[in-house]
């Protein structure tokens, strides 16, 4: 078993005792305020943890908030486009594609915020499989420190 794993595996533990409405909670409101930077840093460690269906929910958020950013007028093509990727990568959430995205998202105010928190509240089985800086900060929300 990887570090990484073992990671997961206490976060887990830590979070199974937090119905999954507060670590949900916990985990969109940490991410609605961290630094593009460091949040899609922490986001792209933790692709190699994601599984399939959580990398392609990641992706389609991720497109959805592009497609809401006023810099690319409702149009999520010209956002993958600008990134080198295929919107059909995204949706098969192949990890090249999303880390792509990410990138992109981290140069573009709220875009990587707002994907990350609509994600993270609609996927908290997702939040195990994320890097251990970002897990911190969402475990120092649940427990208040």
């Amino acid at each position: 078993m990887s570090f990484m794993d073992e990671i997961g595996k206490m976060a887990s533990g830590l979070l199974g005792g937090a119905s999954p409405e507060a670590a949900a909670g916990a985990a969109s409101d940490h991410v609605a305020n961290m630094d593009s930077g460091a949040l899609g840093d922490h986001l792209t460690q933790s692709l190699g943890n994601m599984d399939q269906g959580s990398l392609a929910g990641l992706g389609q958020q991720l497109l959805a908030s592009f497609t809401n950013h006023p810099a690319f007028a409702g149009d999520a093509n010209s956002a993958t486009e600008e990134a080198g990727v295929s919107q059909a990568d995204v949706a098969a959430g192949n990890p090249g594609a999303i880390g792509a995205l990410i990138n992109l998202a981290k140069n573009n105010p709220g875009v990587l915020q707002n994907a990350a928190s609509q994600f993270l509240g609609n996927n908290p089985n997702a939040i195990s499989s994320l890097a251990p800086g970002l897990l911190q900060g969402i475990l120092g929300k649940l427990t208040g420190r």
